[in-house]
């Protein structure tokens, strides 16, 4: 029983060397996500914008890299709408190369609708990684661009398309790899701006319920754990 318990240790010992070697995190007793969500409005109905504060951290992991997100899912309050055809925006209808190479300026500046900054975990190398983002609006799509907030810097650029349906934003997030080295984004600030009102309104809140817009962000990861937080800001 002795031999066959250290058999199984040794194994999986092994296993975890190599999930670490292939830049596969799991996640440890201290993995720790944070998730604020909220909306700009007041009132159910009125023209909105959000605002997103995403963050995570493992100090147990090997390097203290936490686990890489694979996918996100916002669902916004019940009843809120996009309209990527309102007059008052412009959709950036660039591929991803083009809005690579160029910075997002190959993009309308009516398509713009935010931006904010990044973290990401590059180590050994590069601990911490700090990016620029820029939010702009696609086709029935918000189009995330990160890029390195020094030209030539750290980091690797990005572009993320959080695709819109109905009251939910789903996100893809692919691995990243830079010269071999395995990047996982720790953290997410952005604020997307109300865009027209009324009838040309882009985005309008759903329902307020007991005074609160309530907001639920799941997370999958590489390693097929989920979790999903709930946010709340207040409406009447």
């Amino acid at each position: 029983m002795t031999r066959l318990r250290l058999t199984a240790a040794a194994l999986a010992a092994t296993m975890l060397a190599v999930a670490a070697m292939a830049g596969f995190a799991l996640a440890s007793a201290q993995f720790k996500q944070v998730a604020k969500v909220t909306l700009t409005a007041k009132k159910q109905g009125a023209s909105t914008g959000f605002g997103a504060s995403l963050s995570s951290s493992d100090p147990g992991a090997p390097l203290e890299k936490p686990q890489a997100l694979s996918k996100l899912v916002i669902a916004f309050p019940a009843k809120t709408s996009f309209n990527f055809k309102t007059k008052a925006l412009v959709v950036c209808k660039a591929n991803d190369t083009e809005i690579k190479a160029t910075g997002g300026s190959v993009c309308p500046s009516k398509s713009k609708l935010g931006e904010g900054g990044s973290t990401a975990n590059g180590a050994p190398v590069f601990p911490k990684v700090d990016e620029n983002v820029t939010a702009f609006a696609g086709s029935n799509q918000i189009i995330l661009l990160l890029a390195p907030k020094v030209v030539g810097g750290p980091g690797a650029t990005l572009v993320l398309h959080g695709k819109i349906s109905k009251n939910t934003m789903t996100t893809e997030v692919p691995p990243i790899t830079v010269g071999g080295l395995t990047i996982v984004i720790t953290g997410l600030q952005l604020k997307v701006k109300a865009v027209g009102s009324g009838k040309t309104a882009w985005a309008k809140a759903g329902k307020c319920v007991k005074k609160k817009f309530t907001v639920l962000s799941s997370f999958t990861y590489s390693t097929g754990e989920k979790l999903t937080i709930k946010s709340t800001s207040g409406c009447k």
